[in-house]
């Protein structure tokens, strides 16, 4: 390490260089306000420790974020570390690891869970170095808007509502509080399929958390949050945020109750997504799934999203 680092709380002032840190990594950039929003729309059972490493210039090098929320088993906890790419390979890393470490041993961790961008070799290194192991693969995929071509899809969301399915928003409903909950229960209920969350003791989010992380985001429209329905009965949903410095649109989730699967809903919302993140102006629509989803992955590829470089989700035994 060229010069003695020290480490400090995060304070709202470094939320620019946050940023700036996270968009070396990520592929859809962020900015102060999100990072902020990230910081400050924590639910009440959230436990975070984020902390900055510094030079003697008072320059942040990395950071540090390290927590427990209620979508994560009992006993996890998740540690991210983020260092300046002209700082790697100085030790930074190890120290903000070492420093994250620690806080989440005092908690009482008995696992860590973390995430490496796929096409990270060093990334990969870094965490394998110590003890992480490759639990799954998630990759993202993305839709050029520019180019789609809705036409061989002609008839199908009239096919699905000629069966008795009826599509509308939340914002359609009203965006109510109990519209909200109701929204939340089958989503619950959807994401408890995903391959990515089959693991003992996995517990989808508190509703508190998830309308202070879904409901409360700047993110969030509530014309963008599309439903399914058989008569007064919700069967399926797709959840689409803006994300504006990509001028994206995120697809986060779609999902079909079991008893609908195999008669189009998911194609049919999808299609209503795009329609939606089109008529938004968006030039993209993303999605995240993992590697084993694959009725999902059936459907993206149908419609003509394209692979892009993921992520691999690790784990560690305390």
């Amino acid at each position: 390490m060229p010069q003695p680092l020290q480490l400090r709380p995060i304070s709202d002032a470094d939320f620019p260089r946050i940023a700036e840190l996270t968009n070396m990594i990520e592929p859809e950039p962020i900015d102060a306000e999100t990072v902020r929003e990230r910081v400050y729309s924590a639910s009440p059972s959230f436990i975070q420790q984020q902390v900055v490493a510094v030079d003697n210039d008072g320059f942040i090098v990395g950071f540090h974020t390290a927590f427990h929320d209620g979508w994560l088993i009992a006993g996890h906890f998740w540690i991210h570390v983020i260092v300046d790419k002209a700082q790697r390979r100085l030790g930074v890393g190890g120290l903000l690891f070492d420093d994250a470490l620690k806080y989440v041993q005092e908690q009482g961790a008995t696992h860590i869970d973390s995430e490496v961008r796929d096409q990270c070799e060093e990334c990969l290194q870094f965490a394998q170095h110590r003890s992480f192991s490759i639990l799954r693969h998630a990759f993202e995929s993305r839709l050029d808007l520019s180019t789609f071509d809705e036409s061989p899809f002609a008839g199908t969301i009239e096919g699905v509502e000629a069966s008795g399915i009826r599509f509308f928003t939340l914002a359609d409903v009203g965006n109510t509080p109990e519209a909200q909950r109701h929204f939340y229960d089958i989503h619950r209920a959807y994401a408890a399929d995903n391959p990515g969350n089959d693991r003992e003791g996995w517990e989808f989010q508190s509703f508190d958390a998830f309308r202070a992380t879904v409901f409360e985001a700047s993110r969030f429209r509530a014309d963008g949050q599309i439903i399914a329905a058989d008569g007064d009965k919700w069967v399926g949903m797709a959840g689409v945020r803006y994300l504006k410095q990509g001028n994206t649109m995120l697809n986060g989730f779609t999902g079909v109750d079991r008893a609908y699967r195999g008669r189009k809903l998911g194609l049919a919302l999808k299609l209503l997504a795009i329609r939606y993140a089109c008529a938004c102006g968006a030039s993209s629509m993303l999605t995240r799934n993992d590697s084993r989803n694959t009725p999902i992955l059936a459907i993206n590829n149908k419609l003509g999203y394209k692979r892009e470089p993921g992520m691999y989700k690790l784990i560690r035994k305390l």
